[in-house]
């Protein structure tokens, strides 16, 4: 009896084990199929946990485009080069030694001589203009000045003077100036609006210069001078480009200070705009120049002469007639500026007028007076910078 109740016991475990077994596997639970199982035994994979699909990120907004730049035109560089020319006015001073008293005179003096120059470095106050501006032959000096002296000296005898008369007092007098034997000269610079005649040098507008260097008007006729400009009165510059690119029948334009009819001393004078052509390019005592067809006169010696990209290609020398003229070129300019040591650059008064202009043509008002506003903080006589914040001003309301 009890080997039977043994039997079933027996029979029973080992029921419930294989019931187990079958169930959830010897070890645990039955693992998932993956599909690639699956695919052997054609079965389904388990799926898994299902997971919640990510949102898609939001599209970043396109970034505006940007305004195309601001080319600047022909003009644009003519009105951005004027404020770096200037008018040069010299005079020459000097003492007459008369033998028939044997005593010195008072002061006599030349001029004054009128040109037209512009400002390659402003920031070391460096200009250039033509030799002939400042660089008056002695010869010429002594018998204009001799001239006035006989005049108020001897007026009976004044006219009765021949050629022989004139030839003594030219060999027997002495024309010197005050420390020197040679007479004295002095340069002045007026940038914007300049006075024609005598320098006045209690005017603040008068700029006092010293000669650098220069080559004779029957060389190269340029000259270098140096100004230390005041508190308020930071310059312009403009730069000398490369000459031998230019052609035949390019256009240019110049900037000076043209004496004309109705100019007298005390004349008020402000820059003048010509345009022309190069007509033809020359070798004149062993330099080359460039000849223009343009309408210059007394006044533009010295000017610069533009290329259409707003750089300099020449300055005005010496004209046979009003429309026919010509030019020391810009190689010759670069070579003079390199040899005494000067770096040729723009500014900042440059800089922020162009910002101002550009500001302006783009119809951006307001940043164009801020920087219409800048250029006059540095340099007040700019009347560009004011023209032209004056009329930003009127185009804003303000």
């Amino acid at each position: 009896m009890k080997k039977d109740i043994l039997k079933v016991l027996v029979i029973v475990l080992i029921s419930v084990f294989v019931i187990g077994y079958t169930s959830v596997g010897c070890f645990g639970p039955k693992p998932p199929v993956t599909q690639e199982q699956a695919s052997e035994v054609g079965e389904e994979a388990d799926e898994g946990p299902v997971k919640e699909p990510e949102p898609e990120p939001e599209p970043e907004p396109e970034p505006e485009p940007e305004p195309p730049a601001y080319e600047l035109t022909s003009q644009d560089k003519v009105i951005l080069t004027t404020p770096a020319v200037c008018y040069v006015t010299s005079i020459v001073y000097a003492f007459v030694y008369d033998p028939n008293f044997n005593e010195w005179s008072e002061q006599y003096y030349y001029g004054p001589f009128g040109g037209t120059g512009f400002c390659v470095n402003p920031d070391t106050g460096h200009i250039v203009t033509a030799a002939h501006v400042i660089d008056i032959p002695y010869v010429e000096t002594k018998w204009a000045i001799l001239d006035a002296y006989v005049f108020d000296t001897y007026p009976d005898e004044y006219y009765d003077l021949n050629d022989a008369d004139w030839n003594w007092i030219y060999d027997n007098y002495d024309v010197e100036g005050n420390e020197n034997p040679d007479p004295d000269m002095e340069v002045y610079v007026q940038f914007n609006t300049a006075t024609a005649g005598t320098p006045d040098a209690s005017n603040a507008d008068y700029m006092m210069a010293e000669i650098i260097d220069f080559s004779p008007w029957d060389q190269r006729d340029i000259a270098i001078l140096k100004i230390q400009p005041g508190t308020g009165r930071a310059l312009s510059g403009i730069i000398v480009g490369d000459s031998s690119l230019v052609e035949i029948q390019d256009s240019v334009t110049i900037i000076g200070y043209p004496w004309t009819g109705d100019l007298s001393e005390g004349s008020i004078m402000t820059p003048t705009v010509n345009s022309g052509s190069i007509s033809a390019r020359k070798m004149i005592g062993g330099a080359e120049v460039f000849q223009i067809d343009s309408n210059v006169t007394f006044g533009n010696s010295g000017g610069p002469v533009l290329s259409d990209n707003g750089e300099v290609i020449g300055l005005v020398s010496f004209g046979s007639d009003t429309n026919t003229a010509f030019l020391a070129t810009g190689n010759d300019i670069r070579e003079m500026i390199n040899r005494n040591g000067i770096e040729n650059k723009l500014g900042m008064v440059y800089e922020e007028f162009e910002k101002g202009l550009i500001g302006y043509r783009q119809e951006n008002y307001s940043d164009a007076i801020s920087n219409f506003n800048a250029v006059l903080n540095l340099s007040q006589g700019h009347l560009s910078a004011q023209d032209y914040r004056s009329k930003a001003q009127q185009q804003s309301g303000n």
